[in-house]
């Protein structure tokens, strides 16, 4: 099967992997203030001989007189929060940028001002960089939560952890499996395992990226319990702001809309696009994210009964919906087009599994996909 979106075919992606788990979120230390630091080293490694005096390019430079945690001098630097142009590959103290008990000296490879280097969180024991942690936030109502029981064939897909796929909440890393957004004590099926595992198939060979979940789905939850200040939005941003700055947020991923229509007093429903455009913009505003990409759920094209697009309550929302990319920069809708169905509304396991790979596609084809 093929879904069209702004003049693009969709495809089914394919999928990898192994399995571990763990928990801890760090900063890796770093210079700053342009300061130098000289240090005794350790028991291995020979003074350097290319210069004993930070590059040029950047006065945020760490260099140890004899060993390797920090590099010879002359040898590995680590730019500080000082570092001023970050262009100089050898130390002052001599042309050869390779100190003979370290690696090759930078000089600073940061630019003026300099980038927060070391930044990453720990899983499982093994320190992750900010660049290879990649969070997904997702959330919504039950369709978000997970309903869907069948087919048996994509149990492993959904119930099987596989390494470098991890869930994150309350502090702890642990590696993910369904229900990735739970409600109480429900064990069925959402996206959230597919949006990983679909994630993962686009990377690179050999490739260090750790797909992560932040998710939180609720029954009949509409924007209103969404909203900043509402119900929900404290508990999953808890988790997301909580790894602010050690992490990159790959995107903010929403199954919302049909519930307003079936839930909200009428008089509150045609304020449902403000609603949307206000959650997503305190969430970028919260973790300093502006032009954080949003994936929003279409309307489900294969409900039936009232809630159908042709419905009393499909024929309110999915205008509504459509509203959306207009409004929020940086949004698209991922269609629901020809997906299998668990009920009136709620995807199949096989459903949630297209429509994860469909949120992939789109990104890729934005250019918000960079693992």
């Amino acid at each position: 099967m093929n879904i069209i979106v702004a003049g693009r075919a969709l495809g089914r992606v394919g999928l990898l992997g192994l399995c571990v788990m763990g928990c801890g979120v760090q900063a890796h230390p770093t210079v700053s203030n342009g300061a130098t630091q000289t240090g005794g080293g350790n028991a291995t490694g020979n003074p350097g001989t290319g210069g004993t005096a930070p590059g040029s390019g950047g006065s945020g430079v760490q260099t140890g007189s004899g060993g390797a945690t920090t590099g010879a001098s002359g040898g590995a630097s680590f730019p500080g929060s000082g570092g001023q142009g970050g262009s100089t590959t050898a130390g002052m103290g001599g042309d050869n940028p390779t100190g003979a008990g370290g690696a090759t000296a930078s000089g600073g490879t940061t630019g003026s001002g300099g980038a927060t280097s070391g930044a990453g969180v720990t899983i499982n024991g093994k320190f992750v960089p900010k660049d290879q942690a990649v969070v997904f936030i997702h959330f919504g109502h039950s369709n978000m939560r997970g309903q869907a029981t069948m087919p048996t064939s994509l149990h492993s897909y959904f119930y099987n952890t596989q390494d470098g796929l991890w869930s994150y909440r309350d502090g702890s890393f642990t590696l993910a499996k369904e229900p990735t957004a739970p409600e109480g004590t429900m064990t069925f099926a959402g996206p959230g395992m597919a949006i990983l595992h679909s994630a993962q198939a686009g990377l690179q060979a050999g490739s260090g990226v750790q797909f992560i979940s932040i998710g939180y789905g609720k029954g009949s939850a509409t924007t209103v319990d969404y909203a900043p200040g509402g119900t929900y939005y404290d508990a999953f941003m808890a988790w997301a702001k909580a790894l602010k700055g050690n992490v990159t947020f790959g995107a903010v991923v929403i199954m919302l809309g049909i519930t307003d229509g079936e839930h909200l007093p009428s008089a509150q429903v045609p304020a449902f696009p403000t609603r949307v455009s206000q959650i997503v913009s305190s969430i970028r505003s919260d973790l300093g994210e502006p032009n954080l990409p949003v994936l929003f759920c279409d309307y489900e094209q294969n409900a039936t009964g009232t809630l159908a697009p042709t419905g009393s309550v499909g024929m309110v929302m999915q205008p509504l919906i459509r509203m959306l990319p207009g409004m929020i920069s940086n949004l698209v809708l991922v269609p629901t087009d020809g997906l299998e169905m668990q009920d009136d509304h709620h995807f199949d396991m096989q459903g949630h599994k297209d429509w994860a790979d469909r949120v992939i596609m789109l990104m890729k084809s934005n250019g918000w996909y960079h693992w």
